[in-house]
């Protein structure tokens, strides 16, 4: 790939999804906002590119650059032209505790965290150069059906083994994973330009996926009023795990992509349940992207759903929007079976453990996923750390309706899967260490999130988003 297809590629994506970021969210008039234009742009700008591939350029990827690449810089300035014209219009929110002054001592500890995150990007993009993307399963789902289209100069639908053997004349194709969700893999096709698979190239949307996820849990965080050095150091916990590096240096897993649209969508749900109506917009295109990428996405969509259910119904409600909520998750539940959606099948095969699971599993699983949590090293301290804060600083962060929510966003999947790898036949997966500390790195973000705001001071933090319970529920006024 030259360096003008490369920087094409990397700066149409950038461009277009930065422009749409702010057509949606409004102009970055203070530093968080830019953080997060920046970081949600890019993850924007990557799917929305890859979904222009697949709509201008599917039959012919050789003119998928030509045909994506300008497309998206056009409709990209033209996004940021239209949030131009709009930006005056736009009452300025009065000042937060997020324009709080850092003294020069902050500044050094926080330019040393940049520093530090810094170097690891280096080295992850060292690692990532010089080394293909490793053979394992990742690549037989995602990017083996990418590098078959790249090759073949053409995106192919896939259907099960027994379609493709019965009309071997058709022009489909067939894999161990022909049902699972493509975006990836279209996002993939559209970092090779649709031509050039260099795989080091390919793997770096990875890198690109975690430096943005970085900036945009930063903006975040400085937008719900954490203090500048507090989110540096919160930035630095998520981008050291090991785990997380792993998948940013090894590629072609979507658990970070997962991973990072969810943090996306619950992030910007916590805002708008704060008062930020424009943050809505994200929260569904997070509930529309997830399914696309993995298929437990689908659950995480329904939970963003149910949570939005929830919080747009009056409080005078009180204990009946627990109801509501269960009665709106089994809904959509239901309706995921009548309609067939893969990721009940999943489900069903976890859940069916007659004939699989045995009781006398339940403590080598507990053994094994305790291990995976606090005596391996994929996490560093974060699993000692987090609940020492969240029983230690109880009583500070309990007052804080913001970190009450994301407590319950994030400890409901959390004890849906404890269930799943301690009493379903998932249980062999947890023994095995492959799932386990997957699925668990896709709400590792919000466990990050809760930790930084666990320790944040809570009327500061409230105060940041106007989140004083009558302030949290001024843009509803039916309740």
């Amino acid at each position: 790939m030259s360096a003008a297809a490369l920087f094409s590629v990397w700066a149409a994506t950038l461009l277009l999804g930065s422009g749409a970021w702010i057509a949606l969210a409004g102009w970055p008039r203070r530093a968080a906002e830019r953080w997060c234009a920046l970081g949600g742009g890019w993850m924007l700008g990557a799917v929305l590119c890859a979904m222009l591939v697949r709509v201008l350029a599917a039959g012919d990827l050789a003119r998928a650059l030509p045909r994506v690449a300008p497309t998206a810089v056009i409709a990209g300035l033209m996004l940021w032209m239209l949030a131009w014209t709009q930006h005056k219009r736009m009452p300025v929110a009065p000042d937060t505790p997020a324009t709080w002054r850092t003294t020069p001592g902050n500044r050094l500890w926080i330019a040393f965290a940049l520093a530090l995150l810094c170097w690891r990007v280096g080295l992850l993009f060292e690692d990532i150069l010089l080394h293909p993307i490793l053979p394992w399963d990742a690549w037989a789902v995602w990017l083996a059906k990418a590098k078959v289209w790249v090759l073949a100069g053409r995106i192919e639908p896939s259907v099960s083994f027994e379609t493709w053997i019965a009309q071997s004349a058709s022009a489909t194709r067939t894999g161990v994973a022909w049902l699972y969700p493509e975006l990836v893999s279209w996002v993939a096709v559209w970092f090779a330009a649709g031509v050039y698979w260099i795989e080091p190239l390919v793997g770096l949307a990875w890198l690109g996926l975690g430096v943005s996820l970085l900036a945009l849990q930063y903006g975040n965080w400085r937008a719900l009023g954490v203090r500048p050095l507090l989110a540096a150091t919160g930035a630095y916990a998520l981008g050291s795990l090991p785990l997380f590096d792993a998948h940013v240096a090894l590629g072609g897993y979507a658990d970070l992509w997962v991973a990072a649209v969810l943090a996306l969508g619950a992030h910007a749900w916590l805002r708008w349940s704060l008062g930020e109506r424009r943050q809505l917009a994200f929260v569904a295109l997070a509930i529309v992207l997830l399914p696309m990428i993995k298929l437990e996405g689908a659950a995480w969509s329904i939970l963003l759903g149910v949570a939005c259910v929830f919080r747009a119904l009056p409080r005078r409600l009180q204990v009946r929007r627990f109801a509501i909520g269960f009665v709106v998750l089994v809904a959509l539940v239901l309706a995921s079976i009548a309609l067939g959606v893969s990721w009940i099948g999943v489900a069903r095969r976890y859940l069916d453990s007659g004939r699989f699971f045995d009781l006398g599993q339940i403590g080598s699983s507990a053994t094994a996923l305790a291990a995976a949590l606090w005596a391996q090293w994929n996490w560093n301290l974060l699993w000692f750390v987090l609940p020492a804060v969240l029983v230690g600083n109880f009583r500070r962060w309990s007052t804080s309706p913001m970190t009450r929510r994301m407590a319950a966003f994030v400890a409901l999947p959390f004890a849906v899967m404890l269930g799943l790898f301690l009493f379903t036949t998932a249980a062999r997966y947890a023994q095995s260490y492959s799932a386990v500390n997957r699925l668990l790195l896709q709400i590792t973000p919000l466990l990050v999130s809760l930790l930084v705001l666990a320790v944040t001071t809570p009327d500061r933090a409230a105060k940041a988003c106007g989140a004083d319970q009558a302030g949290a529920d001024a843009p509803r006024a039916a309740e």
